[in-house]
């Protein structure tokens, strides 16, 4: 089961490489699913120089927002940064 919270940083990783495909942000989250605002993505591996329809269809497709039931294992997701410090939310830095 996936234990990201709201304010993590995470990535989906390549299948076969330790490199990510795709970065997010938890921006919300409940007992059974979590959401994720992805940030950035491989440009190299989703064709961004092809032309510029890719461009567009990247930035509408793989820049959205989605939601994640926590017990789907099949995505390769890794946590990157934590917004949390054994349980309790870090402190902000003012």
């Amino acid at each position: 089961m996936w234990t990201f919270k709201t304010g993590d940083l995470i990535a989906k990783i390549r299948p076969f490489e330790p490199r990510p495909l795709q970065t997010g942000i938890v921006i919300d989250h409940d007992n059974h699913t979590f959401v994720i605002k992805w940030t950035s993505f491989d440009k190299v591996f989703f064709m961004e120089k092809e032309g510029d329809i890719f461009k567009e269809l990247n930035n509408s497709f793989l820049l959205s927002t989605v939601r994640i039931n926590r017990k789907n294992k099949g995505l390769n997701l890794s946590l990157l940064s934590s917004n949390y410090n054994n349980g309790k939310e870090k402190e902000k830095i003012p």
